[in-house]
């Protein structure tokens, strides 16, 4: 086998461990922010998308107690939370995880997380089929960056 064939390899078995199944489900770019001491939820970053029709029936991590998927909403100009048990996964579109619709939060961190830690997630999804597919991902933990959203007066706040 010469060198370009190995690489061919490669790339291929890499490309196919982001897929799930026969290819029904992909996650992509999961990651996380470091937390501070004392934070016991977080946010986890990341880009869903399935080929066939299907839901989010689940998703959980051993590093927190519980991991809650939320739709997100606007109401008197904040934005707002609510809890669902299972969200629906349109054929061939990208449900994005922290943007503007959506959320997972991972509540009741059982340590804290720093940066270059990876998370392990696992992501239950179920066909109308009824058939499931158990997709356990590793979600990268991303630096906290200094926020200008925090302020008093001229002070900038480091939450670190």
């Amino acid at each position: 086998m010469n060198l370009g064939s190995v690489a061919c390899a490669l790339l291929l078995g890499a490309a196919a461990s982001a897929w799930a199944g026969s290819g029904d489900v992909l996650a992509n770019n999961p990651w996380l922010r470091e937390s501070v001491p004392g934070q016991d939820t977080a946010s986890l970053q990341m880009n869903l998308t399935s080929i066939r029709p299907a839901r989010l029936v689940a998703v959980s991590s051993p590093l927190s107690a519980a991991v809650k998927i939320q739709r997100l909403y606007p109401e008197r100009g904040k934005v707002k939370a609510r809890e669902v048990d299972s969200l629906r996964l349109p054929k061939r579109y990208t449900v994005v995880f922290g943007d503007k619709d959506f959320a997972l939060m991972l509540v009741g961190l059982k340590k804290q997380l720093n940066a270059g830690d990876r998370v392990p997630v696992s992501l239950t999804v179920e066909f109308s089929d009824k058939r499931t597919l158990k997709l356990d991902i590793e979600a990268e933990v991303k630096p906290l960056d200094l926020s200008y959203k925090h302020y008093r007066g001229r002070e900038v706040q480091d939450h670190r």
